[in-house]
């Protein structure tokens, strides 16, 4: 997401590459991690691996206090989270507190141009309110290898064409 991989593959596939009076294409800015703060929601064993790379980029890591958990020291609550992240990663389970713990709200939250990432469950995000905010130019990006139903089906709104920055790949 940071590099704008959709972005430039999609104007490579349009022959903008092939029109370069250069060797590359530099049409889209990347964003450096460095300096940048990460907010993650569930700390587990994957986690603590993404929280730890997120580190040796650079990155500063906070974490979100999960509902129906008991509050810890070292977490924030969603609404305080949100604002201050480039970047949201979701490692939780899905269970009754966590379905739909991102939706239209929390996405409004995120800074403009923040990234969103869901490599837990399904479930876990609004895929209309995704779907919807990445149109909007709100995002800067969003990738998933899980959606809410799996093989997805006909009609999943994170498999639209016209959805700019979103990267979606099986889990």
């Amino acid at each position: 997401l940071a590099t704008r991989l959709t972005d430039y593959q999609q104007a490579v596939a349009a022959g903008r590459w092939a029109q370069a009076k250069q060797f590359c294409l530099l049409d889209f800015p990347i964003v450096e991690l460095e300096g940048k703060t990460l907010g993650m929601l569930g700390h587990g064993e994957l986690g603590g691996a993404v929280a730890r790379l997120a580190e040796a980029f650079g990155m500063r890591v906070l974490f979100g206090q999960l509902p129906g958990r008991p509050p810890r020291e070292d977490r924030l609550a969603l609404d305080e989270l949100l604002p201050q992240v480039h970047a949201l990663t979701l490692h939780c389970p899905l269970n009754d507190n966590t379905r739909n713990l991102i939706g239209a709200r929390e996405l409004a939250l995120l800074r403009p141009g923040a990234f969103v990432i869901n490599t837990a469950r399904g479930g876990l995000i609004d895929e209309q309110a995704l779907a919807d905010t990445l149109r909007s130019g709100h995002l800067g990006g969003a990738a998933t290898d899980v959606l809410s139903v799996e093989p997805p089906v006909n009609g999943n709104p994170l498999l639209a064409a016209d959805i700019p920055g979103l990267i979606v790949t099986p889990h």
